[in-house]
């Protein structure tokens, strides 16, 4: 492939090779000293196609288009981190009297709440920085007897 190399990029990496875009411009830079895309990304711990990319970028739109980065696919809602949320699902916990809920219910009720799909393993993230805990205490079955247990602890051995 033909190379249109207008830019210093050794230059630019040691002016700027700390900075987030660092490895880009280390790559480039390795390009324009002759090594192959694919050694390159060996190098630098990338795949080939990413300096692919990075190299089309660079010329489609020269530097600013190697150095802009893109943002991510998006955050999800910050109101699930909010005291109403926390309390959602207190409520949620104590309309179960004998129960626990599930992680999967508070799946379902936060889309069911703000339209939002999760799954198990990040809504345990987001239950985490709300304070709640997985390690929970035994449930209490609904026929169980507090009287009847402490009669049967005082007269055990008796008999």
């Amino acid at each position: 492939m033909k190379h249109d190399w207008n830019d210093n990029f050794e230059e630019l990496y040691r002016e700027r090779g700390q900075q987030k875009y660092g490895l880009r411009l280390l790559a480039m830079w390795k390009m324009q000293s002759g090594m192959t895309s694919k050694d390159v990304g060996m190098f630098i711990g990338k795949t080939e196609r990413t300096i692919g990319k990075w190299q089309k970028a660079y010329n489609r739109g020269g530097l600013d288009s190697l150095l802009s980065i893109k943002k991510g696919r998006g955050r999800r809602s910050k109101c699930l981190l909010s005291n109403s949320m926390k309390q959602k699902i207190q409520d949620l916990s104590e309309d179960r009297k004998y129960g626990r809920i599930k992680c999967a219910d508070v799946v379902l009720l936060i889309e069911k709440e703000y339209k939002v799909k999760y799954s198990e393993s990040n809504m345990y993230k987001i239950l985490h920085k709300l304070g709640f805990s997985w390690i929970t205490s035994r449930s209490i079955h609904p026929k169980q007897a507090p009287e009847k247990q402490e009669e049967f602890k005082k007269n055990f051995g008796r008999i």
